[in-house]
């Protein structure tokens, strides 16, 4: 099962905090965040085997928007903001 439907159910629980993690294989599923940092942090997260998994969100003026999306066990090296430019950019919208 795919990241993507694996966060699906808890998307609805979103607040309006700046930014907010989903993590299936986390109680409470769903945090919020006052930076960009500890979120990739609670989805960046290895104890070993590779990052933990899961999806960032950041509160726009039009709702939540998707930053970024890591698939359970990607390898630190590959998680998508280590390759990203500074600043950063939205891979998908959230209506």
């Amino acid at each position: 099962m795919s990241m993507e439907s694996r966060c699906e159910p808890y998307r609805s629980k979103l607040k309006a905090e700046p930014f907010a993690t989903v993590i299936p294989d986390r109680r409470p599923e769903v945090k919020y965040h006052a930076g960009v940092g500890l979120a990739k942090l609670a989805v960046g997260y290895q104890s070993w085997g590779g990052a933990r998994g899961g999806e960032i969100y950041e509160r726009t003026t039009d709702g939540w928007s998707l930053l970024f999306r890591v698939e359970s066990g990607t390898p630190p090296s590959e998680l998508p903001w280590r390759a990203q430019p500074a600043g950063g950019e939205s891979i998908g919208e959230l209506e």
